[in-house]
């Protein structure tokens, strides 16, 4: 099963389109993972997949979050995703996501600024020959990243957006989606424009960073990717409940 079908049967099943961004942090290793579990124990009928970005990375490193995280994940068939926004040289960006993938993760985000030719080039090729998944982060959700996503560029036609010059490259090398931050929900609208219903959007930031759950999906976002709102809550099974949105029907 690829990693869309993952992605979208859980959804279907558990009615939500919530990724839930697993960045918790801890000095002890034992707590940490304690700590990441109870979590997804928590929510694990209220998400249709589950992020982890380097938090978890480097406090277990990766064998122990394939062990303690990844496979518990599987066990719930609930897909998983490394945030590793992947922007480096074509062999170090292969290596990793071959170390992502073989370590159990169904997707990798990565950095399309990289460009093609040995540099996503072989991440593709891992996924591809892995059946794995890839969305590239085109708009980020933090405030100083309109500083270069919208900047203006020249391709030739006239000036264009950064970040819809790396939209278009996500249709062209048929990522599986993108990133785009949900504090901006007319860039969502906008690229939603853009790749029609080719791909879905994933979208960060909604709660402790300002975006509005029901404002993003009517922008045209797929899945709300949200952690802090969810993980920092004194009841993280209510939290997820409150901010679950059923998917669309057929």
């Amino acid at each position: 099963m690829s990693f869309e079908e993952k992605i979208q049967a859980a959804a279907v099943r558990n009615q939500s389109r919530t990724v839930l961004a697993l960045d918790l942090e801890d000095s002890d290793p034992s707590r940490l993972v304690m700590k990441s579990m109870d979590v997804i124990r928590s929510v694990k009928d209220l998400i249709c997949a589950i992020k982890i970005n380097r938090q978890l990375i480097l406090g277990l490193g990766l064998r122990a979050v394939e062990d303690s995280i990844i496979k518990p994940a599987i066990d719930f068939s609930i897909p998983t995703i490394m945030d590793a926004k992947l922007n480096d040289v074509g062999h170090t960006n292969g290596f990793m996501a071959r170390s992502y993938f073989d370590a159990g993760f169904d997707a990798i985000i990565a950095s399309p600024v990289v460009g093609w030719k040995d540099g996503l080039d072989k991440v593709f090729e891992a996924a591809e020959s892995r059946k794995k998944g890839i969305l590239l982060l085109t708009y980020m959700s933090n405030p100083g990243a309109e500083a270069f996503y919208s900047l203006t560029t020249d391709q030739g036609t006239g000036p264009i957006p950064v970040f819809e010059v790396l939209t278009n490259r996500a249709l062209e090398w048929k990522a599986q989606g993108i990133i785009v931050g949900a504090t901006k929900p007319q860039i969502i609208s906008i690229s939603r424009r853009i790749v029609g219903p080719k791909l879905p959007i994933y979208s960060p930031g909604v709660g402790a960073q300002g975006g509005d759950a029901k404002t993003v999906i009517q922008a045209g976002a797929t899945y709300l990717i949200i952690g802090r709102a969810i993980y920092t809550s004194s009841d993280p099974n209510r939290a997820a409940m409150g901010l679950r949105i059923e998917p669309a029907s057929e």
